[in-house]
């Protein structure tokens, strides 16, 4: 398995909607991150191998793939990256996306102080999975915190 270097300071938008995307991009940025951008599944991954990213801020309906399919692909390929769902559908229940790793699950219209709440806690999880050095794996089970926190969303 091939294995990445995550940069620390990059966060990866993945969303087939240029405006969000772009949105995003400038709130991210404004907290002092840099962001990379991909309008697909597929490209974020490209993106992510390219230039491997602490965390992903990723749609979960999009042509192709979805964001849940990166999630688990991502778990699999970088581990210590933290990922926040994003979905402009609220029937989606947030257990669906509850796996190691997604640290928020964020439904659309958000707002900036929505994205840097999650950003700063997707941040914190990062750090916190580099620091232990646990290589995660997609079939444990999620920490009662993250549970009661994605429960409070519904």
């Amino acid at each position: 398995m091939t294995r990445y270097r995550v940069v620390t300071d990059h966060v990866l938008i993945v969303d087939d909607e240029e405006s969000i995307r772009q949105v995003l991009a400038r709130w991210i940025e404004v907290i002092g991150y840099k962001t990379i951008e991909a309008d697909c599944a597929e490209a974020g991954l490209e993106a992510m191998k390219a230039n491997p990213a602490a965390v992903v801020f990723c749609d979960v309906q999009m042509p192709g793939q979805g964001g849940l399919w990166l999630a688990g692909v991502l778990r699999a390929q970088f581990p210590q990256s933290a990922i926040i769902l994003a979905t402009g559908v609220t029937t989606v229940p947030a257990t669906t996306s509850l796996r190691p790793g997604i640290t928020a699950y964020l439904t659309k219209p958000f707002s900036a102080s929505d994205v840097r709440t999650a950003l700063e806690r997707a941040m914190v999880w990062h750090d916190a999975a580099v620091a232990s050095g646990v290589q995660l794996s997609a079939s444990a089970d999620p920490d009662a915190g993250l549970q009661a926190w994605l429960d409070s969303l519904e």
